[in-house]
């Protein structure tokens, strides 16, 4: 029993994440209706994240991290750069323009745009003759159309509510579609970057601080106002502090930890189950239009998802057999390895100095 649950943690752990994804959709919608910058709230939302993470990298890691050089500085700044930058200000700025299932649907695209870069990249192997192989490709696809259906077609109106949308619906589109590509781009990209730099926590912690200081200086410069800076004990704070705690900090972290585990494109394939749990919550909170387009694409990414962990599972058991294999080719029972939590994220060579090692409890 204790061996079943413990080679299905990064799919409880990418649930967790996806569950607090979807209540800071739903919260951020809110605070933006009631006139919050977008700017200045992923320049908090970052502060936040930063102070909350950084000390427990401090002291977690202060006798494992690696001496820090130039070139790996400027990698992790080019990681906040796209990963939390450009990815969150474009994120949110969409979602302003549009709604809050919107946006979640249109991170769908994520699982397609990482499974093209990390197969380029070799980070991710992909056997098309085999039915495991084809599975993948297809669920993604379906998973990707189901979402494109709640966001495009509409169909006739199961739900009658009254919400009033933004006129600047394409805009919004177009930004959150750019926000798929950097957040797929931060999920490859990361794999070297952890392999250079294997201080985990700490790894974060940095992204974070680079990326709030990058963020603040984007925000002083669409928001110089001191007004739109001040702060009120209500929803704007509020939606500040969870998605600087449970989102920025808990999720970057649990990320970067299923990405180690399972590979990249294990990770992008969760975000579908955010886009049902918002597609529930903002008929329920927001009152919005529910379509029947909404119900049908909901039951195409449930299926999607479920056959792309079917074929990534199966496919797996084939690729490693009865040997101990490389972290990046996800094994299915992560109790089969015994790695620290502050290894490389992606070995792509595997030694028996490098399966073997004595594990760091991740709550020590």
């Amino acid at each position: 029993m204790a061996s079943w649950l413990g080679s299905y943690k990064p799919h409880v752990a990418e649930i967790a994440v996806q569950v607090c994804l979807a209540g800071m959709n739903i919260i951020t919608r809110v605070a933006l209706d009631e006139g919050m910058s977008h700017f200045v709230f992923v320049a908090y939302t970052l502060a936040v994240a930063t102070l909350v993470i950084s000390p427990i990298a401090y002291f977690l890691e202060r006798n494992q991290r690696p001496a820090m050089t130039c070139a790996i500085f400027w990698q992790i700044f080019v990681l906040a750069l796209v990963g939390t930058t450009l990815f969150q200000n474009f994120y949110f700025a969409g979602l302003d323009y549009t709604s809050a299932t919107f946006a979640s649907a249109t991170s769908n695209l994520v699982p397609v745009v990482t499974f093209a870069m990390a197969t380029a990249f070799r980070l991710e192997k992909v056997d098309i003759r085999s039915k495991y192989g084809q599975a993948k490709v297809v669920g993604t696809i379906i998973c990707v159309g189901g979402a494109m259906i709640m966001t495009f077609y509409k169909g006739p109106v199961l739900i009658r509510l009254n919400r009033v949308l933004h006129n600047t619906w394409l805009l919004g589109a177009l930004m959150l579609f750019a926000s798929c590509l950097f957040w797929s781009g931060w999920l490859t990209f990361q794999a070297p970057v952890v392999k250079k730099y294997p201080a985990q926590i700490s790894l974060t912690a940095i992204t974070m601080l680079q990326g709030t200081l990058q963020c603040t200086v984007v925000a002083l410069i669409f928001e110089p106002k001191a007004s739109a800076w001040r702060l009120k004990w209500d929803i704007q704070l509020l939606s500040i502090i969870y998605s600087g705690v449970l989102c920025f900090a808990f999720a970057f972290f649990i990320q970067t930890y299923c990405i180690r585990l399972k590979g990249p494109v294990f990770a992008a394939m969760f975000n579908p189950t955010s886009t049902i749990i918002v597609a529930v919550l903002e008929q329920l909170i927001l009152h919005v239009k529910y379509y029947l387009g909404s119900l049908l694409g909901a039951i195409l990414v449930i299926a999607g998802l479920y056959i792309v962990l079917w074929g990534k599972a199966n496919d797996d058991k084939l690729v490693t057999g009865p040997e101990k294999h490389n972290p990046t080719d996800g094994s299915n029972n992560i109790n089969d390895w015994n790695i620290g939590i502050n290894q490389s994220l992606l070995q792509n060579e595997a030694s028996p100095e490098h399966l073997f090692q004595s594990e760091t409890e991740i709550s020590r």
